[in-house]
């Protein structure tokens, strides 16, 4: 049952982050005014970096739920490749597309962006994040529900 919750819970958090950075993009593909097009692309942009946020938090919830329930923790590292991949789009394609546009309609004077430089630092953080939380929820589990001592442990022949 948490497995389909939490696929159901991805495809809508891919799907509207896909939609948000999709229409992202289009704004800089605009014909119009660039002021106009910059006001596009950064309201819609801002709009995705929360969404971002609480659509990662819910799906490590319901992987630590999904961890807790059976033991496999590949829900965290799939709530981790959503997280990275989403992280990647906006940092790696759609802020140097915004910079280069805003660069092309002389809107800017500067010559470099640090973004790329922060995406690698939340995807190392997050993956910190994950780590440590599987960490935790496991031996919380273990605590929880200790393995029984009737469990036979084979000498090793000397």
């Amino acid at each position: 049952m948490w497995s389909k919750i939490y696929l159901a819970v991805l495809g809508l958090s891919v799907a509207a982050m896909a939609f948000f950075s999709f229409y992202s993009w289009s704004w800089l593909q605009s014909i119009g005014l660039p002021a106009a097009a910059v006001a596009g692309y950064e309201y819609h942009s801002s709009l995705a970096w929360p969404a971002l946020w609480i659509t990662s938090g819910l799906l490590l919830l319901l992987g630590n739920a999904m961890l807790w329930a059976s033991g496999r923790a590949w829900a965290l590292w799939t709530t981790f490749l959503y997280f990275g991949i989403a992280a990647s789009v906006r940092y790696f394609w759609l802020d140097p597309a915004f910079f280069a546009f805003r660069r092309n309609s002389s809107l800017t004077e500067a010559s470099f962006t640090g973004g790329p430089f922060f995406a690698v630092m939340l995807i190392v953080f997050m993956a910190l994040a994950v780590f440590a939380d599987q960490f935790i929820v496991t031996r919380l589990r273990e605590k929880t529900y200790p393995k029984s001592s009737n469990e036979v442990v084979p000498e090793v022949a000397k």
